[in-house]
């Protein structure tokens, strides 16, 4: 284990310099100096501009012969019409084609497209299923998680305050706008739109659905594959792994076009051939660099934490600007990317079967000779600012007396000092919104109104099998453990019918009509979602009429009733 890393670390007592923002929001002077700029409108060519600072990510706006091409919408609504105003005060030329660079970016498509308008709609293939399934099994968590990881949770003054919006805080229109692509690319199809010439790769980054344009006649990149910090090769608040072999495959596309001008989805564009030929290589260098001494260390047999541990990027790469650590720790992506190659197992034995949680933290309360001596030892670690420690030892405390309000405060305070520290604006984030949890002030159950991401049951109800399929999900399996019935479901405004069994503690989504169901139900796909989603109850729902059986009604309570 690297022990200088230790002694560097902010966690446990190394030297960092704070600031406070206007807003009262206290952090790492360097995660300040990383913040949201203002917006502007940069002019790379005679024909493309850049709107940056509108949002998280660019929208770039290319002229063609007789309108626009629109590289990225937005996150929701009140961003594409912000951009879309914007767009306005510069030109009047119709929207001939809108490019999504991935998923995350195509939901402020509205303000772009009026009613009846037809416009061309160009994506990698898999960005409508990536938009439509993203939510679907583990929607309540992502969201959960997603508004920690952004900050949502954080008061909006005061040093707990978040440091910048992920988006606008004043935008009260967080839904989404999102357009269905009209057609999905081919990787390497080369395209003439509105007299623009445009080759489309696919460069999976932090999504499988990224997209890098190519437009010779300009001699211009644009990507998702660079940002204006180091990538989140893994995110704290969950994701599939991100293979970093693909990103940087991704960039060596880009470095292989040698273009004059670079532009990345993230951060400012580069306009000479040099600029750009850097930022690309030193970009691929940086992550190509943690992947290779990550699997160097797996290969010498040492476990994620020491590997985490011992990386540390060379000076010139950890020096470039664009590959600043302020929005992941670089120590996460290590152990991400471990996870992703091997799993779990750190290939200690003694990991194969730990002792559970509760016998660790009672054994390690007694070691300490009881639960005073353990919260004086906490208190000590506090105060030198061995906070990490701190924080890790009053769990036991918590672990076995969750309740105990004295352990709460102590932790509370040991997260929300690594939260004032870190380099890292999603790890403040969630050393912040998990101290305030523990002081009763935040409730991780109750996602912030409009939180970008919320399920959107319009688009749900389009999509009604899927919506009966998240029941499998929600099954509780000690009440559902002598029940073996099928529930058929039809749904008269669509003369659609599907079916649902419940078999034991597990539950299967039927995609055709059950012949030999055992119960009955016909409603409004409507109705069907507001019970999925918890809008209103099986009970009402019978009582009003809303749904019709000719069961007995409270068979079809029972059913219900398994389900979270």
């Amino acid at each position: 284990m690297n022990i200088m890393g230790q002694i560097k670390s902010p966690y446990l007592g190394g030297k960092v310099e704070t600031a406070t923002l206007p807003n009262g929001a206290i952090a790492n002077k360097n995660l300040v100096s990383s913040g949201a700029k203002e917006p502007q409108i940069l002019r790379i060519t005679d024909r493309i501009l850049v709107l940056i600072g509108f949002s998280v990510e660019n929208t770039v706006i290319i002229e063609g012969d007789e309108g626009l091409i629109i590289w990225d919408t937005g996150s929701y609504i009140s961003i594409g019409k912000r951009k879309y105003d914007a767009l306005r005060q510069i030109t009047d030329k119709p929207i001939k084609a809108i490019i999504y660079s991935h998923n995350h970016y195509a939901m402020g498509t509205t303000a772009f497209v009026g009613e009846g308008e037809k416009v061309e709609i160009i994506s990698h293939p898999d960005v409508h299923k990536n938009v439509t399934n993203g939510m679907m099994e583990l929607g309540p968590a992502l969201l959960r998680n997603g508004a920690q990881h952004f900050g949502f949770y954080l008061p909006r003054t005061g040093p707990d305050a978040m440091l910048v919006a992920v988006e606008n805080v004043s935008d009260t229109d967080k839904s989404s706008g999102y357009i269905k692509p009209t057609y999905g690319v081919k990787d390497g199809e080369e395209m003439l739109i509105d007299g623009v010439r445009i080759q489309f790769f696919y460069t999976p980054s932090d999504t499988n659905d990224s997209l890098t344009i190519w437009l010779p006649d300009h001699d211009l990149v644009i990507t998702n594959s660079i940002w204006y910090l180091y990538p989140n090769l893994y995110t704290l608040r969950g994701q599939p792994y991100r293979n970093p072999v693909d990103w940087i495959n991704g960039i060596d596309i880009i470095r292989s076009k040698n273009p004059q001008y670079l532009i990345p989805s993230h951060g400012a564009p580069t306009i000479t051939r040099e600029k750009s030929f850097e930022l690309a290589t030193n970009y691929r260098d940086g992550i190509a660099f943690v992947y290779s001494q990550t699997i160097r260390g797996i290969n010498k047999g040492l476990k994620p934490d020491d590997i985490a541990e011992s990386i540390e990027l060379p000076d010139h790469l950890a020096n470039f600007p664009q590959l600043r650590e302020a929005y992941g720790e670089l120590k996460h992506h290590i152990k991400g990317i471990y996870s992703g190659l091997i799993g779990w197992f750190s290939l200690d034995a003694t990991d194969i079967n730990p002792v559970p949680i509760s016998f660790r933290s009672k054994r390690i309360i007694e070691g300490f000779g009881g639960e005073d001596l353990l919260i004086d030892a906490a208190n000590k670690a506090y105060e030198n600012k061995e906070y990490a420690w701190a924080a890790e030892l009053i769990t036991h405390l918590l672990n076995v007396d969750p309740t105990n309000s004295k352990a709460k405060q102590i932790k509370a305070n040991a997260l929300r000092q690594m939260g004032y520290v870190t380099p890292a604006l999603s790890s403040r984030s969630f050393y912040l919104t998990q101290a305030l949890v523990l002081e009763g002030k935040v409730n991780l159950e109750n996602i912030p109104p409009g939180f970008p991401g919320t399920l959107d049951e319009n688009e749900m109800k389009k999509h009604v099998d899927k919506s009966i399929k998240l029941l499998e999900y929600k099954i509780n399996p000690i009440k559902s453990k002598h029940i073996d019935q099928i529930l058929s479901i039809s749904l008269n405004d669509l003369n659609q019918e599907f079916g649902l069994h419940i078999r034991k503690g597990v539950a299967e989504f039927i995609n055709y009509r059950p012949l030999n169901a055992d119960l009955r139900i016909e409603l409004t796909s409507e109705s069907l979602s507001n019970i999925i989603f918890g809008k209103i109850t099986i009970n009402s729902a019978l009582e009003s009429g809303r749904v019709k059986t000719n069961e007995e009604a409270k068979e079809i309570t029972t059913f219900f009733s398994v389900f979270e």
